[in-house]
């Protein structure tokens, strides 16, 4: 089987797509990705040939976020922009198929932060600089909740499983630092994670088949990395992380491993 130049172990330069900084991705398959970019456009990439297989124009400002979905066969695109729309995308054409200006606030220019698609709750959920997190159909992206406005930008969703999500909030010192939980069906916060002194700008479910417990992991800008035990709130192990670097961006969990 031939091996994708995508894991190679020396980077391979492609030809931009863009004409101006990416700033948003998402896996397709190995060896297809999916970008967002300051130039208000998206495209669809063969990483291994350099190809620009599709590109979406539709976006008045910068695209902040991107995502893909797969439901039943059904290949799907959504973006986030400074426009303060979210925007469906499908493969089959370059046009939105849907628009939704869900964050329309006074002030212009509020960047939709984080988009995720769920697969089992077959949900989207969006969070932005508004300091909300909405929820919507991703058959024709109809807003189907809104929880409730927290005291500061949420930088992040994301679901733990088909009953509950997890938010990020960006704060300063320990106040506006915790991270959400909430229950989707009554659409009520649940419980805070306390104990970051920074914006938390990630987090990731950690798979149950290596513990009984529902944990989730957490990314801060304090250079910490915390496990937390969703169930009861409590911080079960804590790593501060040797780097000189001023933020830490994402955290993953690969398998159990």
């Amino acid at each position: 089987m031939q091996k994708s130049a995508t894991f190679s172990t020396l980077p391979v330069t492609r030809p931009p797509v863009h004409t101006d900084s990416i700033t948003a991705m998402a896996v397709v398959r190995p060896g297809m990705v999916i970008t967002g970019s300051r130039d208000k456009s998206l495209a669809l990439n063969n990483v291994d040939t350099g190809e620009c297989v599709t590109r979406w124009i539709g976006h008045n400002a910068e695209v902040t976020k991107v995502a893909y979905g797969n439901t039943v066969g059904n290949h799907f695109v959504l973006s986030g922009s400074r426009d303060q729309t979210v925007k469906l995308w499908q493969f089959h054409s370059r046009e939105a198929q849907k628009s939704y200006e869900g964050h329309s606030l006074v002030v212009t220019g509020l960047a939709v932060t984080h988009i995720t698609f769920s697969t089992c709750c077959n949900i989207i959920a969006q969070s932005s600089e508004d300091k909300e997190v909405k929820l919507w159909d991703p058959r024709n992206l109809d807003m189907v909740a809104q929880l409730p406005r927290k005291n500061h930008i949420q930088l992040h969703c994301e679901f733990i499983d088909d009953k509950m999500l997890a938010s990020t909030s960006n704060g300063f010192n320990g106040d506006g630092c915790e991270i959400s939980i909430w229950d989707l069906r009554t659409r009520k916060l649940l419980r805070e994670l306390r104990g970051h002194e920074g914006s938390v700008p990630c987090v990731a479910g950690l798979t149950q088949q290596v513990t009984l417990k529902k944990l989730l992991m957490s990314v801060s800008v304090d250079r910490t990395i915390r496990i937390w035990n969703i169930e009861d709130g409590v911080c079960v192990w804590d790593e501060t992380v040797p780097t000189d670097a001023d933020l830490l961006q994402c955290v993953s969990f690969n398998d159990g491993q």
